[in-house]
């Protein structure tokens, strides 16, 4: 609940909590963390002002919304840092972040690429493996088939010389025949 007092309007800490948003654990480590003096009772109680309140918003804002760190804050409550330098570094950061975070999805991308290229690479090498054994046994049958192939000629070959030989043996029997002298009986038996 807030009081008037002679320098104007404190609040609880109850209070401040509620209008910053803030946890009760938070509003006292911002207090131990950054140094900030906060009024208090006679009985050790604290009182915070508007301008308390503010800051405690302003530090709220500045570590949750723009990732500031709690050093950034005592270099910005010392004077060291002006917001804006922070807002491009913050920017910048940002970029860097998204930057690497195509990076990642590139490199992510390139192992996948990499891994179906080796994948490709094993399958292609299957085929040709399978291609020279499908080409082997091509070849050994062409062999066999060749082989067969001069067999059957020599067999014919052969079965034509024989059948020719057959023939002439048959002429020359039926010559032999012919020519030669009539036996006893042919005489008597003539045509």
């Amino acid at each position: 609940m807030s009081k008037e007092t002679d320098s104007g309007v404190v609040y609880t800490l109850k209070d401040t909590v509620k209008l910053t948003g803030l946890s009760i654990d938070l509003v006292r480590l911002y207090e131990k963390e950054f140094n900030l003096q906060i009024q208090r009772t006679e009985g050790g109680h604290r009182r915070y002002n508007k301008q308390n309140i503010d800051l405690l918003i302003e530090i709220k804002k500045r570590i949750q919304e723009q990732n500031w760190s709690y050093k950034m804050i005592n270099q910005w409550l010392q004077g060291e840092i002006i917001p804006e330098a922070v807002d491009v570094q913050t920017k910048l950061e940002k970029k860097v972040d998204s930057l690497e975070e195509k990076i990642q999805d590139l490199l992510n991308r390139s192992e996948k690429d990499e891994q179906f290229q080796i994948a490709l690479i094993q399958r292609l090498d299957e085929q040709r493996k399978l291609i020279e054994q499908l080409t082997e046994k091509l070849s050994n049958q062409d062999k066999y088939i060749e082989n067969n192939l001069e067999k059957r000629d020599e067999k014919l070959t052969n079965a034509i010389r024989e059948i020719n030989d057959t023939k002439k043996l048959i002429a020359s029997a039926q010559e032999n025949m012919e020519s030669k002298p009539k036996g006893f009986w042919s005489m008597f038996f003539r045509k």
